[in-house]
């Protein structure tokens, strides 16, 4: 079985970005038509070529000005494992195997974490369902007397409201 290998950028203007690699030769460096493009200005357009060869990564410099290096020597081709890493100019590339995906585990009443958004939407998503539960329960305890929830909240009225779901929600009026 073949695994599917990555570079990560552990050190440089790229750090956290990752690359995957497929089966055709790509190349590194400043140029648009990379398939691994570096925003590290002392890249060369052209800097490197990587290949995959099984559980290992053949790295060869294409005559950069700034070197391709492994350790503190500069290197024209290199054999990688996983784990190991190749600086090109200022930028450090560690090869890695492709993360495993986890499977979901089952919610017991929980909030689903939508972890296949960007973080800031799914924050955002699991934000408004507590939001949510949290007013219909404090609302249920206090028998829909809003005023009364809000005041246990914290919150005037209208920002209690603001945060329920209004197809739940059917607060008590002062006249029933």
């Amino acid at each position: 079985m073949t695994r599917h290998l990555r570079l990560l950028a552990t050190d440089g203007p790229d750090r956290g970005r990752t690359w995957d690699l497929g089966e055709a030769e790509a190349t590194i460096g400043s140029h648009i038509d990379c398939v691994v493009v570096l925003a590290d200005d002392s890249v060369s357009g052209k800097h490197a070529a990587v290949r995959v060869e099984g559980e290992r990564v053949i790295v060869r410099d294409l005559g950069s000005r700034n070197g391709t290096w492994f350790g503190a020597a500069r290197i024209e081709e290199r054999t990688l494992g996983i784990g190991e890493s190749v600086r090109v100019a200022r930028t450090t590339l560690r090869v890695e195997p492709e993360p495993t995906p986890l499977e979901p585990r089952p919610i017991k009443d929980g909030i689903s974490v939508h972890s296949d958004l960007p973080y800031d939407e799914a924050r955002a998503a699991v934000l408004r369902e507590f939001e949510h539960r949290y007013v219909v329960d404090l609302l249920a305890r206090h028998r829909g007397d809003v005023a009364a929830a809000a005041r246990a909240a914290g919150l005037a009225p209208k920002h209690l409201l603001a945060l329920a779901p209004a197809q739940r929600i059917a607060p008590r009026r002062d006249d029933d």
